[in-house]
């Protein structure tokens, strides 16, 4: 019988800087949402074979505000009467209420007309567009965003989603101590999970590169070195912290670690090493990583090819390594979202089995991916996903509910000769040192090291998380970059006055450059465009944004609810398709390929005209076809603009 495991891989980075203070509340907010959904899911089904990669820095964050040592200003502006907000904590409210994903928004018609009675404000004028009930009713539908799929669980969640509207300040002060206790109730959950015999596995503490950290230099195996080489950075000691500190961590929280999630799935023949003279028994990983080390895919249309299906050892020694099914586990991931969730449960459920008559007598499959990120996307935030599959696994006949911890037990690794070093992102480096803004981070971190910041404790290790690579560049556009941006340079000077050293004065200068401004008008009162692909009109795109590059014009506008965009290609009539329009809100990014992503709301003919739900709150867009992007460099940061006459 084929046995199968799911890897559910639970992180943020630190938020926190040394003064307390938090600057960004994901760790707060997720913990009301996505991660309390997958706890009860968990144990309300039971289901085997589950695994949960607990990294430090998030278990961390749990406690630091189960312990009040969190200064989140915006559980500030949410536990203040509303009468009493001050104007910043009124901002900091607005701020943080509509960086959702559009289904989020989309379940709550009064958060949505919320932020359609802001969009234009500048800052000044929001208290004005918000009087005390609408502010009311903010506080609490902010919390209520995120908490939603676990009314199912959670009757206060389910009496005050069933008021709708009309809030009191009982039912926001309820609402906020429940949000306030949801770290220690995931905390409590998380090892009630570990005694029904879910495995707890771990990273190094604060999820760095522990490949790149080791030695920037192999990134050379998968990405073209630019001009002049990778910036150098090596550090086994670091590497090495990491890795000694989360085991210490989990020990001290009460969890038997024997597994490491490596972060981002990045590995190396030296990363492997060091995590074995650690006595870590197992790491897991990407597909694509095993297929560049045989040098030939692993899996595909037919079925998985025996390697995916067996555990490996490097030249006999060291960690047992598994290999994730790339095609479950992004599933899961990206595409299971697009359908109604139980239906996408038995689809998985289907995918797997079908899959697994394909492997060795005893082999097995891995689905591993993270655990939090994908929710939010879901028609009903995952909950109805998570426990219709929970259900189905164990009536398939044909699947063994296993760990990894028992599979290793169970089963004598094959070995491999070679261990191709790179990420679950296409078996590389490139998303965390391709690009000149990683590079240069690279380089800011070296010369921190250089100046003494190794001896700053937690900020220094903190500064080493993959999150900020991720964020630097142009291939992940979010409206917090500049805030990302920020706290990597604040945890390096964190770091260098811990170690008694002044901070560097480049750490003052960004290390990203800024997003391109675009005003777009917004009106309620001018007729919307015919969805046809010509011009059917001179009105319904003479109040627009326009840009051109590369013979190709772009315009936008917006109505409060949706925007409209319209594509010209540069030879006339012709439109290079598909057309990718990326918007991020937030930390929240969709991704649209037009016309395929939105039938009927998308024409082809002379040109392209869409209509996208418009995000919340601030909005940063990148629109690409072959041969062209928009802007040249990184994004737009949309600026609405309110042209309708009082």
């Amino acid at each position: 019988m084929a046995k199968l495991t799911f890897l559910w891989h639970l992180h943020q980075p630190r938020y926190r800087t040394a003064d307390g203070r938090v600057h960004a509340p994901w760790v707060l907010l997720h913990a009301a949402g996505e991660y309390l959904t997958l706890a009860y899911a968990l144990k309300q089904t039971g289901v085997g074979g589950q695994v949960l990669n607990l990294t430090p820095v998030f278990l961390e964050q749990l406690l630091a505000y189960q312990q009040g040592r969190a200064q989140d200003p915006l559980l500030a502006a949410l536990a203040t009467p509303t009468s009493e907000l001050s104007p910043q904590s009124i901002k900091d409210l607005v701020r943080w209420a509509f960086m959702l994903h559009p289904r989020q928004l989309s379940r709550l018609p009064r958060l949505r007309a919320l932020a359609g009675q802001l969009a234009g404000a500048k800052d000044d004028e929001i208290p004005s567009r918000l009087p005390l009930p609408d502010l009311t009713d903010l506080q609490v539908l902010t919390v209520l965003a995120y908490a939603a799929p676990n009314a199912r669980w959670e009757p206060l969640v389910a009496e005050l989603l069933a008021k709708r509207r009309g809030y009191s300040q009982e039912d926001r002060r309820l609402i906020v101590e429940w949000l306030v206790g949801c770290p220690g109730k995931l905390l409590a959950l998380y090892r009630e999970l570990a005694d029904m015999g879910v495995e707890i596995a771990t990273s190094p503490y604060a999820h760095p590169l522990l490949p790149l950290l080791l030695d920037t230099q192999v990134a050379a195996a998968s990405v073209p070195p630019p001009p002049g080489g990778f910036p150098v950075f090596r550090s086994r000691e670091d590497a090495a912290q990491h890795v000694q500190k989360a085991q210490a961590f989990m020990a001290e929280l009460g969890f038997s670690v024997q597994g490491f999630w490596p972060p981002e799935g990045a590995v190396s023949e030296e990363a492997v090493a060091l995590y074995g003279e650690h006595e870590v028994a197992w790491l897991a990983t990407d597909e694509g990583i095993l297929a560049a080390s045989l040098g030939h895919p692993v899996s595909g249309e037919t079925g998985v090819a025996a390697e995916l299906a067996v555990p490996w050892r490097l030249r006999g020694e060291g960690p047992v390594l598994f290999f994730r099914h790339r095609g479950l586990s992004d599933f899961v991931g990206f595409k299971a979202q697009e359908l109604p969730e139980a239906e996408a449960a038995q689809h998985l459920v289907a995918a797997t089995v079908s899959a697994s008559r394909h492997l060795p007598a005893e082999g097995g499959l891995l689905v591993a991916l993270d655990g939090e990120n994908p929710w939010s996307s879901y028609p009903e935030g995952g909950a109805t996903f998570l426990t219709r599959l929970g259900e189905l696994l164990p009536m398939t006949g044909e699947l063994r509910l296993v760990t990894l911890r028992q599979r290793v037990a169970e089963e004598k690794p094959r070995e491999l000769t070679r261990l191709h070093p790179g990420s679950w992102i296409n078996a590389s480096f490139a998303t965390w040192i391709g690009h000149e803004e990683k590079r240069k981070a690279w380089e800011l971190l070296a010369r921190c090291r250089e100046a003494g910041a190794a001896a700053g404790g937690e900020s220094w290790l903190a500064a080493q998380s993959s999150d900020w690579w991720w964020w630097f560049g142009d291939d992940n556009p979010t409206l917090l970059a500049p805030l990302y941006d920020r706290l990597f340079r604040w945890h390096l000077a964190d770091a260098l006055r811990a170690a008694g050293k002044e901070p560097l004065a480049e750490l003052a200068v960004p290390v990203r450059k800024g997003e391109t401004p675009l005003t777009v008008p917004l009106s309620r009162s001018w007729p919307t465009p015919v969805l046809d692909g010509r011009t059917t009109t001179y009105f319904e795109w003479a109040v627009a944004a326009w840009v051109e590059a590369e013979g190709c014009r772009l315009a936008l506008r917006a109505d409060g609810d949706s925007l409209w965009v319209r594509f010209e290609g540069a030879s006339p009539g012709k439109v290079p398709l598909p057309v990718g329009v990326t918007l991020a809100s937030g930390s929240h990014v969709v991704r649209y390929l037009l016309p395929v992503d939105r039938p009927g709301w998308c024409a082809v003919n002379r040109i392209l005209e869409a209509a996208l739900p418009l995000p919340g709150g601030n909005v940063l867009m990148v629109v690409d076809a072959p041969g062209v992007r928009f802007p040249t460099w990184g994004s737009y940061r949309l600026e609405l603009l309110e042209v309708d006459e009082p």
